[in-house]
């Protein structure tokens, strides 16, 4: 019973105050998620192949403001889906670009995550973001390393001048495991 009193108490207070950390406005994660998604989409058009009717751009901006808009909707899958089918049918972009594409293609995907869980007047603390980078960077790693295996496979050897972006792959990789800001306590073990 004094359980629930203390209970009733509490609510009444108004001096109650919650510490977090920095922080940025779910509003900006959505605007974030746009910008990528919209950059991802540019990346794979400025490839060899074809180019796309002239109402091909208003379709992919009505995509990006989807996804933003409404990323619950798991409208960023629909971004790499046509992101692949470019590349698919366009031809292999070049080296960089396909690195690019990869890590664009895990933002949209994790960003999009992100803003279907928050709404634009969310306060999504840097930390989270910073500890989902960290996590997402393992996989990446490996990935951006697939992308470079198969752009080897694919033009019967290493391009040259391209092995400096390998190298300089591996240092980012290194860099944002030391550079990134860890909580001093983690998220799930508060008490």
């Amino acid at each position: 019973m004094s359980a629930l009193r203390s209970l009733a108490d509490a609510r009444q207070r108004d001096d109650v105050e919650v510490e977090t950390g920095p922080w940025a406005p779910g509003w900006a994660v959505r605007l974030l998620l746009a910008v990528v998604a919209a950059t991802a989409l540019a990346v794979a058009w400025s490839g060899p192949g074809p180019q796309p009717p002239a109402s091909m751009p208003i379709l992919l901006g009505v995509l990006v403001l989807a996804v933003a808009c409404a990323p619950g909707l798991g409208l960023s899958g629909l971004v790499v889906l046509v992101v692949g089918a470019r590349v698919l049918l366009g031809g292999a972009p070049p080296l960089g670009s396909t690195m690019l594409l990869v890590l664009l293609a895990h933002l949209v995907v994790w960003l999009g995550a992100v803003a279907a869980r928050t709404r634009a007047r969310t306060r999504v603390e840097l930390a989270v973001l910073a500890a989902g980078a960290r996590e997402g960077l393992p996989p990446q790693v490996g990935a951006q390393g697939l992308a470079v295996v198969a752009a080897v496979v694919a033009e019967g050897g290493l391009p040259p001048g391209d092995g400096w972006r390998v190298a300089a792959l591996a240092l980012a990789a290194v860099v944002v495991v030391l550079a990134l800001p860890r909580p001093r306590v983690l998220w799930w073990r508060r008490d």
